[in-house]
C-alpha cells in the first residue's frame, strides 16, 4: 500500500481561501456594478449562493490542510 503525503494539497487551500475572500469582499464593500436583486427571492438567492460558496471555500481548505493531521495508523 503506497504511503500517503503529509504535504497539504496547495492548490485546494489557495482556490478556497480565493473562494471565501472574494466573497467576503463583496458582501462588505459591494461593488457599484455588481447584480442588484429586484425582489426578496433574488436577494435570498444571491445570499444563499454566497453561503454556498463559502462553505465550499472552507471544505477545501480543510480538505487541503488535512493530510497535515492525518497519522499513520
Amino acid at each position: 500500500m503506497p504511503t500517503q503525503s503529509h504535504q497539504p494539497v496547495w492548490w485546494k487551500v489557495i482556490v478556497g481561501m480565493l473562494l471565501i475572500l472574494v466573497q467576503v469582499k463583496n458582501h462588505v464593500l459591494p461593488s457599484a456594478n455588481l447584480l442588484k436583486a429586484n425582489n426578496e427571492a433574488e436577494q435570498l438567492g444571491m445570499y444563499i449562493a454566497m453561503v454556498a460558496l463559502i462553505g465550499l471555500g472552507c471544505w477545501l481548505v480543510y480538505s487541503g490542510i488535512k493530510p497535515i493531521w492525518r497519522k499513520n495508523g
